[in-house]
């Protein structure tokens, strides 16, 4: 029987004297979220009693906040579902249909990452609330809770109807004594179709994702005056709103300049190109740029922007595409 969140509680001068929840039964009550109070603020609330979550166990997780992160401003579904203990787990991913779903998982993973790796000895019970049944619940956290930094949701893998894996990043900022450290952690996370949800067991500490030998053609600085005037003055009227857009764009284009503009200066430093310019240009030909754009705010703030911007020839340069991609084009004459 998985351990699950409830959809609302009672106070304790409306609950009533805890009884024993029988397998495969439904409880319904529904929760009104509390604002989410500091893990070293102590809940000056009464217990709560309820037949699963151990009275005060769930009264702190709903005060954490990590009960509603996962379910927005809604009503939590609730229900009991036994799953089979002799049944083999799929090990190869399966297509994920919900992707609500997967977002819903994602964010309970990061709810429940944050509060085990940051919570102290007087949380070990709200995790244990948040563990489906059969999970080892021999918690030790320290005394007082732990700055952990940023945690991030990332991917939800669905193994099979009941079963995720859900990967969350953990950011911590540089302080005077160490510089900015990055961890990925792996949560098990187990749901059915009343949308109850839990963790499958404790988080796990996995390598993070290693850059290895990517890398892209960074190409060379273009010195071909003609290509260079031309993004320089898109870059201006593009995004300072300086001059118009249509003199530079080629015609079956449909690029239009940000608005408002939100920069007051653009200035373009850098041009690149992988590709050799040709000297003499024909008509289609299409040259893919990497610029760097040095942008100012009214107020004086400047920023550094990258865009890959396609020219095509027609007697002239012209704008022909903000392209996704900084690979080389393939084909001459045609817009990738």
């Amino acid at each position: 029987m998985l351990t699950l969140i409830p959809r609302r509680h009672r106070t304790s001068a409306e609950a009533e004297p805890p009884e024993a929840a029988s397998e495969g039964s439904d409880v319904s009550d529904a929760v009104t979220p509390p604002a989410r109070k500091s893990r070293k603020q102590k809940d000056a609330e009464p217990d709560i009693a309820n037949p699963w979550t151990a009275g005060e166990r769930f009264k702190s997780a709903a005060a954490s906040g990590l009960i509603w992160i996962f379910c927005g401003a809604g009503v939590l579904s609730l229900g009991a579902t036994i799953l089979g203990s002799g049944s083999e787990t799929e090990t190869a991913p399966i297509e994920v249909q919900d992707a609500g779903e997967s977002q819903r998982v994602s964010a309970f993973a990061a709810g429940f990452v944050d509060l085990y790796l940051g919570g102290s000895r007087e949380q070990e019970d709200q995790i244990t609330a948040l563990l489906a049944n059969g999970v080892d619940t021999t918690i030790s956290l320290p005394s007082e809770p732990t700055e952990i930094g940023t945690v991030t949701p990332g991917e939800a893998v669905q193994i099979d109807e009941t079963t995720w894996v859900v990967t969350v990043s953990v950011e911590q900022q540089a302080t005077d004594e160490q510089p900015p450290t990055s961890q990925t952690w792996q949560l098990p996370v187990i749901t059915d179709e009343t949308g109850a949800i839990a963790a499958a067991g404790l988080p796990s500490r996995v390598a993070s994702p290693a850059r290895g030998d990517l890398a892209v053609v960074a190409g060379d600085e273009v010195s071909d005056s003609d290509v260079t005037d031309t993004v320089s003055a898109f870059a201006e009227a593009y995004l300072a709103g300086q001059g118009e857009i249509a003199p530079l764009t080629a015609p079956d284009t449909a690029i239009s300049a940000v608005t408002p503009a939100p920069y007051a200066e653009v200035t373009v430093p850098s041009v690149r190109t992988s590709q050799e310019i040709p000297a003499a240009p024909a008509d289609g030909d299409i040259v893919r740029t990497q610029i760097t754009v040095s942008a100012t705010t009214a107020e004086g703030g400047t920023t550094q922007l990258g865009y890959t911007v396609d020219l095509r020839w027609r007697d002239r340069w012209e704008v022909s595409a903000i392209n996704p991609t900084t690979s080389t084009p393939t084909t001459e004459g045609e817009q990738s």
